[in-house]
């Protein structure tokens, strides 16, 4: 399931990426993919420290978000990482990298892209999603992200003028099946509903009983 989120960075954090963005030294985005023939990008470098502060901010923002904890049910993140798109530049369609071979190695199951750039900073660098229904293309404010499973294939269409700035990176779910954490985000959006409308019958603890009891059965920790 695609998930667009809003308000994600608030407008000092969205500040700060972009001044980090002008002031670093963007490496090739094949540092980390040298046999791809596909990844035309621009990133930051893991060694520079303005990468490190970046996806500290970044990270941050993302665990704060309530609605990310509900989609996600995050065990473990992969540090994101600042990328940088100028004309001509594009990544082409595929599936993002199944293991990270991190300390301890990491299952990619939830990809997340967030904005820093404003849709009319450039022309083009929509981030291209399949699903059942097609290609879903999003564009979306500086500030917010969109999250998908790292199953998808996807792209990100060609710049064709400006500069797209976004940071990117990928999670292990403690809940490894995506149909599985999609119960669990509906169970919990049923009990927020209840919860608006004063549940004065109190289903929403029977249906927090079984989300939660549901998280005992599948959660991988």
């Amino acid at each position: 399931m695609l998930h667009h989120l809003k308000n994600v960075l608030t407008a000092d954090e969205v500040a700060r990426l972009r001044q980090i963005a002008e002031e670093a030294g963007f490496v090739p985005g094949q540092v980390t993919n040298p046999h791809s023939r596909i990844k035309n990008n621009l990133q930051l470098p893991q060694n520079d420290p303005r990468s490190e502060e970046a996806g500290k901010l970044v990270r941050a923002a993302i665990f704060r978000n309530q609605m990310f904890r509900d989609i996600v049910v995050p065990k473990q993140v992969a540090r994101p990482t600042l990328c940088l798109y100028e004309p001509g530049m594009t990544y082409g369609y595929h599936v993002d990298e199944a293991v990270f071979p991190s300390t301890p190695p990491m299952r990619s199951d939830v990809s997340c892209t967030v904005f820093v750039s404003d849709p009319d900073d450039y022309q083009g660098g929509e981030l291209e999603v399949e699903s059942g229904a097609g290609i879903v293309s999003f564009k979306c404010a500086a500030g917010e992200a969109v999250v998908y499973p790292s199953t998808t294939v996807h792209r990100v269409a060609p710049v064709t003028d400006g500069r797209r700035i976004v940071a990117i990176t990928w999670f292990q779910s403690m809940i490894r099946d995506q149909r599985q954490r999609d119960v669990l985000l509906q169970l919990q959006q049923v009990a927020n509903i209840l919860h608006t409308a004063g549940d004065p019958q109190g289903g929403r603890t029977i249906t927090e009983a079984i989300r939660t009891n549901l998280m005992r059965m599948w959660a991988e920790l």
